[in-house]
C-alpha cells in the first residue's frame, strides 16, 4: 500500500505516473481514507496510512488528482464519487488547502519524494528514468512520522480542553512534568520553550499544548514550502461526483452505520491544527490565520511571528 508522491504537488504526481500505477492509485486513496476514518478498518497502522492521519481533505485531494488524470487519459472511473463522500461531496482543491495550511508537513520535503521517484524508477525503468534522471533505483521508502498518534483526535469546538481532558484524548499516561507546566503557562496566555528530542518531529506536547488552548493551532515547521498547485478547472469538475463506469467490488463495499456516521463526521469537522513549512529566517511566518489560539516554532531557526497568541517553541534537548 502507497501513494506515490515522487513531485511535491498531487496534480504533477498523477501526471507523471505510468497507467498501471495510476489506475491502483485511485483505490488505494480510498482504501487509505476508509482506514482513516472507518472504525473497523484493515491497515490502521500501516505506515501509508498513519503518514495520512489528520490529513484527510489533502489525502482526498490527491485522490481527486489521481481520478481527474485518469479520466483525463479517457479510463472510466468509478472511484471519484466515492473519495468524495469524505469531504461532504465538496471537491478538495489542493491550491486551497494550501492556502489555508491544511497539507501535511511532510510535503515538500525532498528527501521523502526522491524516495519516491527511486521506488518508481525501480519499478518501472523504462518508463520513469527519462522523467526522473539518474536518482538512484535502490533508496528506501522514506516514511515520514505520524503527526497525530490516533484519528479523529479533536476538540470538537473551539473552547480548550481541561489539561486532564486533553491528556485522555491522547491517552497519555505519564508526561513529563516540564512539559505539563509549560502547557499550563501557554493556557494562561504566555509564551514557553520545550526541550524534546527532535523538534523537527511532531511532539505530543504541541497536540496537548493546541488542545488546551482556545482557536486552532499554526504549527510552523522549516523547510522549503511546496510549490504552488495549479489552478482547478471547474469544466473538467463538472461531473467529478458522476461515476464513469462500472464499480469494482473493493469500491462498491457499502458503510454500515458506524463508517457512515464516521464519514459524515469528518466531511464536517473543522481542522484545529494547521501546519506550514517556513524557510528560515521565516519571515513568510508572520501571517497569522484569523481564529488562531496558538502558534508552534520548531526550532530554533524560525522567527517567532508577531501574533498576540502564545508561542510554544521546541528546541533540541541537550545531550545526556
Amino acid at each position: 500500500m502507497q501513494t506515490f508522491l515522487p513531485l511535491p504537488t498531487f496534480a504533477a504526481c498523477a501526471a507523471a505516473l505510468d497507467d498501471r500505477r495510476l489506475g491502483k492509485q485511485r483505490v488505494e486513496t480510498l482504501q487509505i481514507l476508509r482506514a482513516l476514518v472507518w472504525p473497523s478498518y484493515g491497515w490502521q497502522r500501516h505506515p501509508a496510512v498513519a503518514m495520512w492521519r489528520g490529513f484527510v481533505p489533502a489525502l482526498a485531494a490527491y485522490g481527486v488528482a489521481v481520478c481527474a488524470e485518469w479520466r483525463l487519459r479517457g479510463r472510466a472511473d468509478a472511484v471519484l464519487p466515492a473519495l468524495l463522500e469524505f469531504t461532504g461531496g465538496r471537491v478538495p482543491r489542493e491550491a486551497d488547502l494550501a492556502a489555508r495550511d491544511l497539507l501535511p508537513p511532510w510535503l515538500g520535503d525532498e528527501e521523502l519524494h526522491r524516495s519516491h521517484r527511486s521506488a518508481l524508477v525501480r519499478k518501472d525503468p523504462d518508463h520513469y528514468r527519462p522523467l526522473f534522471g539518474d536518482v538512484p533505483a535502490d533508496l528506501p521508502y522514506v516514511w515520514p512520522p505520524p503527526v497525530f498518534p490516533r484519528w479523529p483526535l479533536r476538540r470538537s469546538g473551539d473552547g480548550p480542553l481541561p489539561l486532564a481532558a486533553a491528556l485522555g484524548l491522547l491517552d497519555w499516561a505519564d508526561p513529563p512534568p516540564e512539559q505539563v507546566a509549560a502547557v499550563r503557562r501557554l493556557a494562561a496566555g504566555a509564551d514557553a520553550t520545550v526541550p524534546v528530542p527532535d523538534p523537527h518531529a511532531p511532539a505530543a506536547v504541541a497536540l496537548l499544548a493546541g488542545l488546551c488552548t482556545p482557536g486552532t493551532t499554526l504549527w510552523l515547521v522549516p523547510g522549503r514550502p511546496p510549490p504552488e498547485p495549479p489552478p482547478h478547472d471547474p469544466v473538467a469538475e463538472a461531473d467529478f461526483g458522476r461515476a464513469v463506469g462500472r464499480t469494482g467490488r473493493s469500491v462498491a463495499r457499502p458503510p454500515g452505520p458506524a463508517e457512515t456516521a464516521a464519514t459524515s463526521e469528518e466531511a464536517s469537522a473543522e481542522p484545529e491544527f494547521r501546519f506550514r513549512r517556513v524557510l528560515p529566517p521565516g519571515e513568510a511566518a508572520a501571517a497569522v490565520p484569523p481564529g488562531t489560539g496558538l502558534v508552534v516554532v520548531a526550532g530554533a531557526d524560525l522567527a517567532a511571528p508577531g501574533a498576540e497568541v502564545p508561542v510554544l517553541r521546541l528546541l533540541p534537548a541537550p545531550p545526556t
